[in-house]
């Protein structure tokens, strides 16, 4: 107990920016950022990987009752999916450029 809170304060006196990660870490603290930069990917198409599919693509996938908006009423607005949860917001140029062929970015040569 001791050791740890002195771990802890000392981690407090030098800033937590400054903290090392130690290498048996099992909280597995990872940048999603430098993974791309790494990997030479898109940061948007990295991220993607990590939540469920529906969530950044146009895909069927589980919808809570909660997900799926509203149409307007007498004296209230639509309210949409990304409207309500920006946070599970589609991207929706993503979307296009990976799923969906164009027919202009396509040749036979």
């Amino acid at each position: 107990m001791r050791r740890t809170l002195r771990v802890l304060y000392n981690s407090f006196e030098r800033g937590w920016k400054d903290k090392t990660v130690s290498p048996l870490d099992r909280r597995g603290r990872f940048n999603l950022d430098e993974a791309a930069a790494e990997l030479q990917l898109d940061e948007a198409y990295v991220a993607s990987l990590y939540k469920p599919l529906h969530y950044t693509y146009s895909m069927k996938g589980q919808r809570y009752p909660a997900e799926q908006g509203r149409t307007s009423r007498p004296g209230s607005l639509a309210a949409s999916r990304d409207r309500m949860f920006p946070l599970y917001r589609r991207n929706y140029k993503l979307d296009r450029e990976l799923r969906v062929l164009d027919h202009r970015r396509i040749s036979t040569d």
